[in-house]
């Protein structure tokens, strides 16, 4: 009996040991499963945030816009050309005075913003209030440009007092040639509006031309507005175009010592914008065209040049279509009376006494365009 009993229990307990070994290889089954599908839930929560990254860094890419609010302009044109990008003041503001110790006060594109390479920002700076030629005040901005009367002789026609004739006259001087080349199309028209360098030394010369002739214009009384803010800033010809058309006429100012793309060097000349072809895009207005003859011969005897048609190509691609009988783009898109000047080297590339000489030569010949008009 005893026995009998022995071996009931012996057998009820390899019975429990090969349960309990059964349940433990489960559970060590099951742990181990566990363990390798919360490995593989965390590869692939590492390869969905993978993903997510390089979307994001794809999306966000490439250089962002610097954040230049609060910075002094000078300071802010630093920092964006270092990048490889380009800064101007909103058109609307009148920036012909020195703009470099203005804070900016508001930037377009934002400061995050994703540019490209040659990107211009466009900023508005504190203290600078509208063009007068959008606020209707005619009243002159202080600026270091502004010289006294007493530095041009008094029998020059800038020392001359304001004239009735000359109170409301608004002047674009238009410096050529920016500091770098650019390709823009033109909406409005499909014509290559960048501009580019110019001949050697011409953005700087044209530029210190345009601040004797804006000195002499204004102390005689015209309001002048300039097309750019300083020797190398870019300006497309669209952006010239629209500023001149705020004003009375345009004057725009070269020199040329290299030729245009496929034909002779053209001689200094004062040159006039003709009427178009009406059948295309880049139609001048005949009234902008007689204006335009009027004021070339006006400028021309004054400066000892003669008149020509703004007719040509240039390297950079930005005429009007071939064989099309009208301006050069910068011209082109005027509307109002325009002449482009090109100058004699000798008398404006560094030659502080020739330009000051050109900037009375122009002035007189302003004055002498505007007693009949």
């Amino acid at each position: 009996m005893i026995q009998v009993a022995d071996d009931f229990f012996e057998t009820r307990g390899d019975e429990l040991s090969r349960t309990s070994l059964r349940a433990a290889r489960t559970a060590g089954r099951r742990r181990v499963r566990n363990i390798i599908l919360m490995v593989a839930g965390f590869v692939l929560l590492a390869a969905l945030a993978a993903v997510v990254v390089v979307v994001v860094t794809v999306q966000g890419g490439g250089p962002k816009a610097p954040k230049l609010i609060g910075m002094r302009f000078e300071d802010a044109k630093k920092k964006v050309e270092s990048m490889g990008l380009f800064v101007e003041i909103d058109p609307m503001q009148d920036s012909s005075g020195d703009c470099s110790r203005l804070k900016v006060d508001v930037q377009d594109p934002k400061a995050g913003s994703g540019v490209e390479k040659n990107d211009t920002i466009t900023v508005q700076l504190v203290g600078l209030h509208e063009s007068p030629e959008y606020t209707g005040n005619k009243k002159k901005s202080p600026g270091p440009a502004d010289a006294p009367a007493t530095t041009a002789p008094q029998s020059e026609p800038a020392a001359q007092p304001q004239s009735s004739a000359q109170t409301g006259r608004t002047v674009c001087i238009d410096p050529g040639h920016s500091g770098r080349d650019g390709n823009e199309t033109d909406p409005a028209t499909g014509l290559n509006v960048g501009d580019n360098g110019g001949a050697s030394g011409e953005p700087q010369n044209m530029w210190d031309l345009a601040q004797r002739t804006k000195a002499k214009l204004e102390q005689a009384g015209y309001t002048v507005r300039l097309t750019k803010d300083s020797a190398n800033a870019y300006a497309s010809l669209r952006t010239r175009a629209d500023i001149g058309n705020t004003c009375s006429i345009v004057v725009r100012l070269h020199y040329d010592d290299t030729g245009y793309t496929g034909v002779m060097r053209p001689p200094a000349n004062a040159a006039r914008c003709p009427q178009s072809d009406t059948s295309r895009i880049t139609v001048v207005d005949p009234g902008v065209a007689s204006g335009s003859n009027s004021l070339a011969e006006a400028l021309a005897p004054a400066l000892g040049l003669s008149v020509k048609d703004d007719t040509g190509g240039t390297s950079n691609g930005n005429a009007t279509p071939p064989g099309h009988p009208t301006c050069l783009v910068g011209s082109a898109l005027s509307r109002v009376p325009v002449v482009c000047i090109e100058n004699n080297l000798s008398k404006v590339r560094d030659n502080p006494g020739g330009q000051d000489q050109v900037a009375s030569e122009i002035l007189a010949g302003v004055n002498a365009y505007f007693q009949s008009h």
